[in-house]
């Protein structure tokens, strides 16, 4: 059924499926409990929901497990009942329809930024999955395809219902088979007509262009809060609200690396033209004080955009802090060495900046010291090669005292998500409601627990940055690509989730280029916060526009790293980590190498179901 190429279609096939549903079986929502943009995107989805009176349920998860758990029989073949399932920010990736189970009367619809999708959701025969996938996401993805996708989704599909009746002729009793072969001519033929239809060289394109649609590696499109918040748009039930979740969700992936600078901008600029229209860059209201003097003073609550700083948290930190720890200046300054730190320190002192000053609380530094930053951050930074320091970015204001910029809150709420385990012992879900709570204006407070949460994990980076890159035989380097494990079982307990782990591999990667050694993707090991289980991240670079991506395949993780290696990188010695199954050890790793091992279903290629083996930590010992 996919396609759907515009967002107001997407919505429409969305409606007519929940309000088909008896009153027993709402439509269900399962927003991915990972990251930014699946929160930002949900509460979009939710306002719009409400305006209709439509009925929904909603359950964060972190597993397609948990979707059996909380849809009930409603999915299985044999249910008469209509379920309507709506997935967010995750999924897309798997052939929905075979991993779910899904009945003639369960309909999936997929709102998800992850690239690049399962084939079989794409095929227009696929009537029971729908995902939304623009024409604009296409066109402004860092990866263009030379081919027609469409087509080649519809040939995988019908390719794979045709195997997958000849499985189910197996399954029959073998002389009724002889008898239906002998009466018809027939039997399972349709597959052998198919390829005879295809020719040889056909069968070889298909191979080619399958090959070379996964191959491509994996991206992001256009961050699903920005999908939801066009449709808002486009029914007329936009508000300033739905257009700061905008902004957070393409902060989100810029923040993580998801895009390039170019997509970034077109971005902003698009995002820019919203806020404009709206009205509220200088919107003021009259204000009488106590003496009855009438002042005009900004509206409690708007958005504004401008330049920033790439310094991480500076509200909520120090100036000297946020660039001794910030990514983008510790990996050019190499502050994780003393001859770094003594660098940040002339640095400041040329800009004319007292160090006693610069370690006070940035709300309370000396202002001509913050309207100063900017024109001395230009004169000085290029020198260091920091040419890009300042970019676009969103700031939210309420009068003139509170302001919060995008960036923090995507930090901020990023170390709630990420903090399950860590707080009483609470769960992925119940962090993603104490992170859906902080994203709201009335919560700031809880934000701000967050964004601390947030410099803790970044000093975490920067201490185990630090080891690794000073200590001799820490980071280990093979042909294709390099490996680290992280050992500090304070720090672990930072840096043991996807997000935290994938930043430290980018630093990593940003200041071994800073010392001149070749870029290489990264593998990185962390004990998770789950009892028994194993974190692995790998990560191959950051987008760059018309850029392949190396594709770091499990393969030829497989066929590069030796078994002994792989002890080591899965902490095969320590007897509390032979608990963790290779579903556990792939969790952690990165939208790449998760894609490689998402497309290890019916249709996958041999390496991939090679290289699932070879993660496994059964296969470790």
């Amino acid at each position: 059924m996919v396609r759907i190429q515009k967002v107001e279609s997407f919505y429409a096939k969305l409606r007519e499926s929940a309000t088909s549903s008896d009153s027993h079986n709402p439509l269900l929502i399962f927003p991915s409990s990972s990251d930014v943009d699946s929160i930002c995107a949900l509460k979009v989805i939710t306002h719009i929901l409400e305006s209709d009176s439509i009925q929904y349920s909603c359950f964060p998860v972190s597993s397609f497990l948990e979707i059996h758990k909380y849809a009930g029989p409603g999915l299985c073949s044999s249910s008469e009942s209509p379920v309507t399932i709506l997935l967010i920010n995750w999924g897309c990736h798997r052939d929905l329809r075979l991993v779910l189970k899904l009945g003639p009367k369960a309909r999936v619809f997929v709102v998800d930024s992850h690239r690049p999708i399962h084939l079989h959701n794409l095929s227009d025969g696929n009537e029971r999955v729908v995902v939304l996938h623009t024409d604009d996401d296409e066109r402004q993805a860092d990866l263009a395809y030379d081919f027609d996708v469409l087509k080649l989704a519809n040939e995988s599909y019908q390719m794979r219902e045709e195997s997958v009746g000849v499985d189910e002729s197996e399954d029959e009793d073998e002389e009724e088979e002889e008898e239906e072969e002998s009466d018809d001519g027939d039997g399972d033929s349709d597959r052998p007509s198919k390829r005879r239809k295809m020719g040889d060289d056909g069968v070889k394109l298909f191979k080619k262009l399958k090959r070379d649609y996964y191959k491509m590696g994996t991206f992001h499109g256009k961050p699903s809060g920005c999908l939801l918040f066009e449709l808002s748009h486009f029914l007329r039930k936009n508000t300033n609200e739905l257009l700061w979740l905008a902004c957070v969700s393409l902060t989100d992936q810029f923040v993580h690396e998801r895009l390039t600078d170019e997509r970034y901008q077109a971005a902003v600029m698009e995002l820019e033209q919203h806020i404009n229209s709206s009205g509220n860059i200088d919107k003021v209201t009259s204000v009488t004080l106590k003496d009855g003097t009438k002042v005009r003073a900004p509206d409690c609550s708007r958005i504004s955009y401008e330049e920033e700083p790439r310094l991480m948290l500076l509200r909520e930190w120090n100036l000297f802090d946020s660039m001794l720890c910030s990514s983008y200046i510790a990996t050019k300054l190499k502050t994780w060495s003393d001859n770094g730190i003594k660098k940040l320190k002339l640095l400041l002192a040329r800009m004319g900046f007292a160090l006693i000053e610069c370690q006070q609380k940035f709300p309370y530094m000396n202002n001509e010291v913050k309207r100063k930053m900017k024109q001395e951050f230009d004169r000085f930074l290029p020198e260091y090669g920091l040419n890009d320091f300042y970019y676009r970015s969103f700031l939210r204001l309420h009068g003139y005292s509170s302001r919060v910029s995008a960036a923090d809150v995507v930090y901020g709420i990023t170390a709630l998500l990420e903090s399950f385990l860590g707080s009483g012992g609470s769960s992925a879900s119940q962090q993603f409601g104490e992170a859906y709570d902080a994203l709201s204006l009335n919560n700031l407070d809880k934000l701000r627990s967050g964004m601390q949460q947030a410099i803790k994990v970044q000093r975490a980076i920067l201490r185990q940055g630090s080891a690794a890159i000073t200590k001799t035989g820490c980071i280990r380097s093979g042909r294709k690509f390099r490996w680290v494990k992280v050992e500090d079982s304070i720090d672990a307990k930072y840096l043991g989730y996807p997000q935290a782990l994938t930043k430290f591999c980018y630093f990593l990667m940003d200041a071994l280029r800073e010392k001149g050694a070749r870029m290489k993707p990264m593998l990185c090991a962390c004990a998770s916060q789950e009892l028994g289980k194993i974190l692995v991240v790998g990560v191959c670079g950051k987008p760059r526009l018309g850029a392949e991506l190396r594709v770091l395949g499990l393969g030829e993780v497989k066929h590069k790293l030796s078994l002994d290696e792989l002890n080591h990188l899965a902490w095969g010695h320590d007897k509390r980590s032979s608990r963790a199954s290779v579903a556990d050890v792939v969790y952690g790793i990165t939208a790449l190498l998760e894609s490689f091992l998402s497309s290890g279903g019916s249709s996958a290629s041999q390496q991939f179901g090679e290289a699932y083996d070879a993660l496994s930590l059964n296969n470790l010992r």
